[in-house]
């Protein structure tokens, strides 16, 4: 999950481990401490704070490279865990 930047399904990690999705989310969730969706969903906002604050990427292209839908899902996301639009952590960081 970390070494895909959080691209990922739970499906696909479920069935790689060779468990069901209900066996795998109760154990992450006991190891990790959250469930496996969240921490997909933490791991590729800090992916896109890392390429945006870099600033030589569009957020559409930082969008498609960590797995959003688009970047109006992008925006979303990123807003809910940084508080900020991505133009404005840009900025930030500057």
């Amino acid at each position: 999950m970390r070494r895909a930047g959080g691209a990922v399904r739970v499906a696909d990690l479920a069935a790689r481990a060779g468990r069901s999705h209900r066996y795998l989310a109760a154990r992450f969730r006991e190891q990790i401490g959250t469930t496996p969706k969240i921490a997909a969903r933490v791991l590729r906002y800090e992916r896109a704070a890392r390429l945006l604050t870099r600033g030589d990427m569009a957020p559409a292209q930082v969008a498609v490279m960590c797995g959003y839908a688009d970047q109006p899902h992008l925006t979303r996301e990123f807003t809910l865990f940084a508080g900020v639009t991505p133009a404005a952590a840009r900025r930030f960081a500057d």
